[in-house]
């Protein structure tokens, strides 16, 4: 019995090396997705890979249905994030949604959702949100501090909500944003508190 076992479970070490993962990915806790990010009918894979306490990084590999040998990922972005990854969603349209978290329901909390398109060729930043939820103690208690935004760059439109009011539509047009030029920095202050 214990040799059956242990020639069961020797393809798999074998098979693993094989897989066509980024160098990094062998001690890296992962996410991966398989979906149509391009919307040509063929299986894609979105990989997201964190070091604990890392930046989280991105491989988006196309095509993966091909019977190539491993390859390099056909798109990648460093440090998407700072903040702990906790899904990775497909949604409509071959979109990809990437939600992390800072302070995951802690006192200080913020949560995050990058929705990433793929459009004429190029990786998007199709939308964004975030919410928050801080509290902070006071000389007369606790202070709650609430709010949202939702900017979708595919319309160009966009709402913020403090405390518990139902989101406004915020002012300006939203254009769209390379996937390649973002970073923290490229969200719109509607998004700060």
């Amino acid at each position: 019995m214990r040799k059956a076992f242990h020639h069961a479970v020797w393809p798999w070490f074998v098979a693993l090396p094989a897989t066509p993962m980024p160098a990094i990915a062998q001690n890296a806790p992962a996410f991966e997705l398989k979906l149509d990010i391009d919307q040509d009918g063929k299986t894609d894979r979105a990989i997201i890979l964190q070091e604990a306490g890392g930046p989280a990084d991105l491989y988006i590999y196309l095509d993966v249905e091909k019977p190539d040998p491993p390859r390099q990922p056909d798109f990648v972005k460093k440090r998407l994030t700072e903040d702990q990854v906790v899904d990775l969603e497909a949604k409509g349209k071959g979109s990809l949604a990437i939600t992390s978290c800072s302070g995951c329901g802690a006192i200080k909390s913020t949560e995050e959702t990058l929705t990433i398109v793929y459009r004429r060729g190029k990786f998007l930043v199709g939308g964004y949100s975030r919410n928050w939820d801080w509290n902070q103690q006071t000389s007369s208690g606790v202070e709650t501090t609430l709010g949202d935004c939702d900017i979708n760059y595919l319309t160009g439109k966009a709402t913020a909500s403090t405390d518990l009011e139902e989101g406004k539509p915020i002012k300006g047009k939203f254009r769209l944003v390379l996937l390649k030029d973002w970073s923290a920095d490229s969200r719109p202050k509607a998004c700060d508190f």
